[in-house]
């Protein structure tokens, strides 16, 4: 029996709703102040920009499931009695100024996320404008084809097949950009935060260091990448079942955004010793005393405080002092990356 379309999307709203859950719970998590045992509140260090973004998504996405609520009572309780399978028919129909509204709703999420993505890529390469040069034109292209295809939706008529449509042609480029910015961008965040950790060769980072920063951001911008290529790929296919997908778009988006910043700020701070040996010279460098320090600015801004300890010995040195001897100490203080 195949999925009708009626069925797509109570299914895609029953599981819309406990994603969207789940997002009030990270977005208040990643709101900028602590609040103690006694309702004190304390304020955190934010970065402006990645609070307003957060803002501005919150209203999108709550917006856009008060708009799914609405839908869902139009489809199944005010059609409920009509001949046929009313509720089916209602859903088919993409010109309904509901319908526009939900659509638009989710495209400027999307384009609000992968702008912000953007911003994050133009933070880790020390904001050098020419990393982003590519991703923006990709939202370009993804601002033109978005209003492309509300214009073509609201210009279909009953019973057009949607997928086959102009507006099937423009929502395929929307779908697809968005995932190719989001591949790119992650990866070229990927691609600096190693090259980073490659230039402390031999210092293994605990968790809470850049490795588990590496982790976080693929993890959280895959969730929405998976969700988006399925909803291409069944968007592609003509699938009713991508009409799911797209319902958990909405707060995917959100929960990615949400969830970098809290799993950052809430990872533990790593202290401990690490040493490195060069074998010719049978020197020993140990660098103690490795603290990360998290603030909650979006994707984070880590402090590292370093102090190395060096010490440069012979075998016979060890023998006749014991303790080795050229101990020098270097500080480095202040080493900000803001990711």
């Amino acid at each position: 029996m195949a999925l009708s379309f009626a069925q797509a999307e109570l299914i895609g709203l029953i599981l819309h709703s406990c994603l969207f859950g789940l997002y009030l719970f990270l977005f208040f998590s990643s709101l900028p102040f602590d609040i103690d045992t006694e309702f004190n509140i304390r304020p955190k260090a934010f970065n402006t920009v990645l609070l307003i973004s957060n803002a501005l998504l919150f209203m999108l996405i709550s917006a856009h499931w008060v708009v799914q609520i609405i839908r869902s009572q139009r489809a199944f309780i005010y059609t409920n009695g009509e001949a046929g399978d009313a509720a089916s028919a209602y859903y088919a129909f993409p010109a309904d100024y509901m319908n526009l509204l939900k659509e638009s709703l989710y495209l400027a999420q999307t384009f609000i996320g992968d702008c912000t993505m953007i911003y994050r890529l133009w933070i880790v390469y020390n904001k050098k404008a020419y990393v982003t040069v590519v991703p923006a034109l990709m939202m370009a292209v993804y601002a033109t084809s978005a209003i492309a295809v509300v214009i073509a939706l609201g210009k279909t008529t009953v019973g057009e097949n949607i997928f086959i449509s102009t507006a099937g042609v423009w929502a395929i480029m929307v779908f697809s950009t968005t995932v190719a910015t989001n591949v790119l961008t992650t990866s070229l965040i990927t691609a600096r935060i190693w090259s980073i950790k490659r230039k402390v060769r031999g210092v293994a980072l605990q968790s809470g260091g850049l490795a588990s920063v590496l982790h976080i951001i693929i993890e959280s911008a895959a969730l929405y990448t998976t969700t988006a290529l399925l909803t291409l790929i069944g968007y592609s296919t003509e699938q009713a079942w991508q009409f799911i997908t797209i319902d958990m778009i909405s707060p995917i988006i959100g929960i990615s955004f949400t969830l970098i910043s809290v799993r950052v700020s809430r990872s533990t701070p790593s202290q401990g010793i690490y040493s490195t040996h060069d074998t010719p010279s049978s020197n020993v460098v140990r660098i103690r005393g490795v603290e990360s320090r998290r603030e909650a600015i979006g994707l984070d801004t880590i402090s590292v405080n370093v102090t190395q300890h060096v010490s440069k010995h012979t075998d016979l040195e060890d023998g006749l002092n014991g303790s080795g001897v050229g101990d020098e100490s270097l500080s480095d203080s202040d080493q900000k990356r803001h990711f």
